[in-house]
């Protein structure tokens, strides 16, 4: 018998600068291929039972963008329990989180705190 966790990783920065000496725009990118391609070929073992992972990744250059579940408000105006009715998008992004078994963190430290898209986000 084969169990699939509905897992979503969030990435916890937008901030998309190539560094001087080169490489990715966002150094957690690198992490994010690493832990997808893990992920990926991941298969534990239960008893009898087998357990693998159906990832979904929350990316705040995605969530933020035109067209995105919180397209233009990334302070987050009003949470998502004061709207009568969400829109599409972003009841969408909500029922993804929602309906996730286990979540993966991706987040650099920003001022000993979490950064600022990831806050808003969540």
């Amino acid at each position: 018998m084969t169990t699939t966790l509905k897992t979503v990783v969030f990435v916890g920065s937008a901030r998309n600068v190539i560094p001087p000496w080169g490489g990715d725009k966002r150094l957690g990118d690198r992490v994010l291929k690493w832990v997808l391609a893990t992920m990926a070929k991941r298969e534990s073992k239960l008893g009898e039972e087998t357990i693998k992972h159906e990832v979904s990744v929350v990316d705040p250059i995605d969530v933020f963008k035109d067209g995105g579940a919180l397209a233009g408000d990334g302070e987050l105006a009003a949470p998502t329990f004061f709207l009568k009715e969400m829109p599409p998008k972003m009841k969408e992004l909500n029922d993804i989180i929602k309906e996730a078994d286990c979540y993966v963190i991706l987040s650099p430290e920003y001022n000993h705190t979490v950064p600022p898209a990831l806050a808003s986000i969540m």
